[in-house]
């Protein structure tokens, strides 16, 4: 968490020259549901290095985190 209304997400993604991410935040009195999505970036090349990158989001909620859940979604 980093403030009351935003929470940075770590992950591991696929090659950043060829993938991309985007995220929803889905929130109900109880919990906040982070979901990150990943897919191949419009012109990509058609040949992507395999590798894993380390990655982060910062994400913003709605309402205050407060003493909500997060969790993936």
């Amino acid at each position: 968490m980093i403030s009351d209304h935003s929470v940075r997400v770590f992950f591991s993604m696929n090659n950043p020259q060829c993938y991309g991410v985007r995220a929803t935040v889905d929130e109900d009195t109880t919990a906040i549901r982070i979901t990150v999505f990943e897919g191949t970036l419009p012109g990509a090349p058609a040949e992507c290095a395999a590798l894993a990158a380390n990655a982060s989001l910062l994400l913003a909620t709605h309402d205050p985190i407060g003493a909500r859940s997060i969790i993936p979604g």
